[in-house]
């Protein structure tokens, strides 16, 4: 047992100083939420994934180096819908249009938003309920929701950026909440684009820089993650019946 606990915490170690260390660059040193405004142009956007290319990392190279149990994949018990749920910010957005000073059109802009979100939250779910929430699979499911979110708000280095105890505080507890209800997906069906479907809420609610700039009114913002909850429900609905039908249904980790 003991052996096993030091090559636990060898890997989440591992994993935790690449995803640490790519944050930190992005974040600290390329800056690369200042790259949102029409002068640098609508692709500019992308070069914000790096900074949340540090969780798939370290994910990757965890499971290349050490091949740790896993029981998440990207598709889950259902790949079809997993990635239908994936695809729903972007339709919602396509519908609705994202007026942008970049001179798109509004609809083709708020797909692309929805693209660009969506591959944000999978690098990093990759990592969080993709790897390191399985590494306590030994914990009860609340338990081990806490620990993630908990490793999850220091990546984000916010308490760097001057802002108020207050502050700081409030976000700790709201990505708390956040990792209990995306841990609580990933653990119901396995899947990483599932819980990178959940993850988009908080971004469009203006946890991402982008999203507060592109979409000023928080109205706007909490429309589009309505409607998106509400398909995702019912997705998830249907994905419990059909895993019941066909006895697919994963069972729940417990404590050891």
């Amino acid at each position: 047992m003991p052996q096993q606990l030091d090559a636990k915490w060898i890997r989440i170690s591992v994993y935790y100083v690449i995803a640490l260390g790519f944050s930190a660059l992005a974040r600290l040193y390329w800056h690369t939420s200042d790259l949102s405004d029409s002068q640098h142009g609508a692709w500019a956007m992308y070069w914000h994934l790096v900074s949340g290319i540090g969780p798939f990392i370290g994910a990757v190279v965890i499971w290349a180096a050490f091949r740790p149990e896993n029981r998440m994949s990207f598709g889950g018990t259902y790949p079809a819908m997993s990635l239908a749920m994936l695809a729903v910010p972007a339709v919602v957005m396509g519908v609705l249009g994202i007026n942008n000073p970049f001179s798109l059109d509004p609809h083709l802009f708020g797909i692309h938003m929805g693209v660009w979100i969506a591959l944000y939250a999978i690098l990093e779910e990759t990592g969080w309920r993709g790897y390191l929430q399985g590494e306590f699979r030994n914990q009860s499911p609340l338990i081990r929701y806490v620990i993630v979110g908990l490793f999850w708000y220091a990546w984000h280095l916010s308490y760097f950026g001057h802002h108020a105890v207050s502050d700081e505080i409030v976000g700790l507890v709201l990505l708390l909440l956040a990792s209990i209800g995306i841990g609580f997906v990933a653990d119901r069906t396995r899947s990483v684009f599932a819980a990178a479907s959940f993850h988009v809420i908080g971004n469009i609610m203006g946890l991402t820089v982008d999203f507060r700039t592109l979409i000023p009114s928080s109205n706007t913002r909490a429309i589009i993650v309505l409607v998106c909850i509400a398909i995702w429900l019912v997705m998830l609905r249907l994905w419990r019946m059909r895993d019941t039908r066909l006895g697919l249904s994963p069972r729940r980790d417990s404590p050891a």
